[in-house]
């Protein structure tokens, strides 16, 4: 709130992101950790300012590497009061002048990158959900799997579901590599999907089927033209659908989105 206390500058701003959505839930990415809430707004006559205060956010507890501004702003969430809107940016104001955030636009807010950070739960639901590859695998293969995953609410229930990517020759082919979409269980993880031979990136459409977002997966390879194929939920997983033409315009936000290798990859140990 004063300037001449001085102003506190996350590391890497593109780990911190927020996604105020129009039904009043908010999503944000915290570093290495996730929030999930509800937010509410009373605009002045204009529209650029009003009063601002977020409901109680429920937040991960993974350790994020030093410096780290994750458990701060989830902290003082419960003290934001205002808002205003000016070139652009979104300032939040706490309560009593106790400072001020500041959110730029995302250029990119309809790309959602993949994440690297270990996560054992889910690694545990990936194993459980690849029976086949062990140890006698790598061992004869000479080339453990790794995986990169991302986080989207498919079905509007504040709990995100996962996409996971299995990188190495054990998962891949020529058309691509194996892709698992879990949701969130009571003891970890549990399989929704499993999309054998899938590139990237997954396009999750603002059209929904029984109550599940529409799932939009490129295709090509193998002589035939590239293609974009639609996938909608049943009631318990999701299913093709529509064929579209590859170079289609498609609305929705692209998830495991950006460049990666293999190097990339988190490690993953077989379990037996």
């Amino acid at each position: 709130m004063d300037d001449a206390v001085g102003v506190t500058r996350p590391k890497d701003p593109s780990v911190y992101t927020m996604r105020l959505n129009a039904d009043g839930t908010v999503e944000m990415r915290l570093n290495c950790n996730r929030a999930n809430g509800n937010w509410s707004a009373e605009p002045s006559e204009d529209g650029s300012n009003g009063g601002f205060e977020f409901g109680p956010l429920a937040m991960t507890r993974a350790l994020c590497p030093p410096p780290s501004m994750d458990e701060q702003i989830a902290a003082q969430s419960e003290y934001i009061r205002s808002y205003l809107l000016r070139d652009g940016n979104l300032y939040l104001s706490l309560m009593a002048d106790g400072g001020i955030y500041a959110w730029q636009p995302d250029a990119e807010a309809s790309e959602v990158p993949f994440e690297t950070a270990p996560d054992p739960d889910l690694e545990a639901a990936i194993l459980e959900a690849s029976p086949d590859y062990t140890r006698e695998i790598v061992g004869i293969d000479g080339r453990q799997a790794r995986y990169v995953y991302g986080r989207a609410d498919l079905n509007g229930d504040g709990s995100e579901e996962v996409f996971v990517y299995l990188l190495g020759s054990i998962f891949c082919g020529t058309g691509g590599c194996n892709l698992l979409l879990f949701t969130a269980a009571e003891d970890g993880y549990s399989l929704v999907n499993n999309f054998p031979v899938s590139r990237l990136p997954i396009i999750v459409s603002p059209e929904t089927t029984g109550g599940w977002s529409n799932l939009v997966k490129p295709e090509s390879g193998g002589g035939a033209p590239p293609s974009h194929v639609v996938h909608t939920f049943d009631g318990e997983k999701y299913v093709e659908g529509e064929r579209l033409p590859g170079d289609a315009a498609l609305e929705g936000t692209k998830f495991l989105a950006g460049e990666f290798t293999y190097e990339d990859g988190i490690p993953l140990e077989p379990a037996h």
